[in-house]
């Protein structure tokens, strides 16, 4: 799919999940962009996507794309596919956590995928608290900024250097498995750069 040209030069977005709740107004500055019943959490949309599962009502927003409920994509990599141009996007991902932890998981998997073919991009979960829950990295060098507990994950092989301010560096080039515990539970003590060969999540059990 491709976005409408008035929005094809737009980089950071805010997708909007089925679970809530209303968008701040903090990410609704964004473009948005809403995943079937994220249609509930948004009085303006720019885009609606999704297979009318969890929102049957009328969508408010000029650019619908409804797809059969029978297919072999969630709706929100349907929601991602319109971002195939190498651009480096920030995506903020509202209302996808807090429903089945099956859908969870895999609402990670899409992002993480999509990050494997976008490096320079970024993803950022929130939990309904508004606080940040996951922060999703693609390959490259990174800094980020915390104070307290995070857990340093992936879901393929990748290879992650960590350094700075943080309990647990890991200071050489190491391979770094799936859902490994060598990324659990760190401590965060200010600044903390890292370099990744693959995408990688960044878990804030404590919110951000």
């Amino acid at each position: 799919m491709i976005l409408p040209s008035s929005l094809t030069n737009m980089t950071e977005w805010t997708f909007v999940g089925p679970m809530g709740p209303l968008v701040p107004e903090t990410l609704s500055k964004h473009p948005l962009i809403a995943v079937d019943g994220g249609a509930h959490h948004s009085p303006r949309l720019d885009i609606w996507v999704g297979d009318a599962d969890s929102y049957t009502g009328k969508v408010n927003c000029d650019h619908q794309y409804k797809h059969p409920v029978d297919k072999n994509q969630s709706d929100l990599a349907l929601a991602l596919s319109f971002f195939g141009e190498n651009l480096l996007y920030k995506f903020h991902f509202w209302g996808f956590l807090g429903g089945r932890k099956d859908h969870e998981l895999f609402n990670l998997g899409e992002a993480l995928t999509y990050l494997e073919n976008h490096p320079e991009s970024q993803i950022i979960f929130y939990g309904a608290d508004g606080k940040i829950s996951f922060h999703l990295l693609g390959a490259g060098d990174w800094k980020f900024q915390h104070e307290g507990l995070f857990s340093l994950g992936t879901l393929k092989k990748v290879t992650v250097k960590m350094t700075g301010e943080c309990k647990y560096p890991i200071p050489r080039s190491t391979f770094v498995y799936p859902l490994s515990s060598l990324g659990l539970s760190n401590i965060g003590e200010g600044t903390i750069v890292l370099k990744v060969d693959g995408p990688v999540f960044i878990y804030y059990p404590e919110g951000k």
